[in-house]
């Protein structure tokens, strides 16, 4: 009994070497092409990163003048750190974050430590507390200013007044 198969080499043709060696070369090509893809990509990527740590640095500088000359502080709500409603954050006029934990331990964070998101809520949260503080500090100061000004018309007057009086000379006892 004879098998049907054959153990005669299979020697491939002339197209058949054409074929893999076209496909080959497509296909490497192709690699090569998704490579650059990735080296693009990635360098974007990288470029992105580093605006988002230049802009979120940028924020930060232009924020704290603003807070640390009016020296704000002001709460942050705990969902935005995914923390318990009864934990307490603060921030502070540098920046830093102070929270304080249900369990009582307290930790400082830098704001800038936080991704696009999360600042982006925070900033979102605490700017119409700070203009309501800023707006509250401006009426203070109008009102004090408004109350120097009279005093210091009044105390004008005073000196005017002064100035006008005729010469009285003082009385002296004759002896």
């Amino acid at each position: 009994m004879q098998s049907s198969e054959s153990t005669d080499p299979i020697v491939p043709s002339e197209t058949d070497i054409s074929m893999i060696t076209a496909d080959s070369l497509t296909s490497s090509a192709s690699t090569l092409a998704q490579l650059n893809t990735l080296i693009e990509e990635s360098m974007q990527i990288y470029e992105l990163e580093d605006q988002k740590t230049n802009i979120i640095e940028d924020l930060h500088n232009a924020l704290k003048i603003i807070t640390e000359f009016l020296s704000f502080s002001v709460n942050v709500h705990p969902e935005i750190f995914n923390l318990p409603s009864d934990s307490s954050i603060v921030l502070l006029p540098n920046l830093d974050l102070i929270i304080k934990l249900s369990n009582g331990k307290t930790e400082t964070k830098k704001f800038t430590n936080y991704p696009p998101e999360t600042i982006t809520q925070i900033i979102e949260y605490v700017t119409p507390q700070l203009i309501g503080l800023i707006q509250t500090q401006k009426t203070y100061l109008t009102e004090k200013i408004t109350f120097l000004r009279t005093a210091t018309k009044q105390l004008n007057a005073l000196s005017q007044l002064k100035e006008n009086l005729p010469n009285i000379l003082p009385i002296t006892e004759i002896s």
